[in-house]
């Protein structure tokens, strides 16, 4: 391999790469995957695990959507009871006032000795 490495280069002609030089070497195993290069692999269970992750990456973003979603919807609810329960404040007051107007009104007017 060093010795194809060290080898000067015609003009015109690209130098071989580390890959291409294991090839001329080694020749090609069963192992060898192309675009992966020499060396290890990654397992099968990797490659399910990787593809597990995507799907529970997708998932997940699914079910933060979802959450925002429900998220937003309570919030708007909330906000509706809230108006709602100021406009019952008001009325209440509205109705307290009412009251002490009426008892005023049948007490009489004040009396001056």
């Amino acid at each position: 391999m060093l010795e194809l490495q060290s080898q000067p280069t015609p003009v015109g002609i690209q130098p071989f790469y580390k890959d291409e030089i294991c090839d001329q070497v080694l020749g090609r195993r069963p192992g060898y995957s192309k675009g992966l290069g020499w060396g290890p692999k990654p397992k099968a269970r990797r490659t399910a695990s990787a593809s597990s992750s995507s799907t529970s990456c997708s998932q997940s973003t699914e079910k933060e959507i979802e959450l925002h979603a429900k998220l937003h919807e309570a919030l708007e609810w909330i906000e509706v009871q809230d108006r709602n329960h100021q406009a019952l404040a008001s009325q209440v007051e509205s109705m307290k006032k009412m009251i002490e107007e009426l008892t005023r009104a049948q007490q009489g007017p004040p009396h001056d000795p």
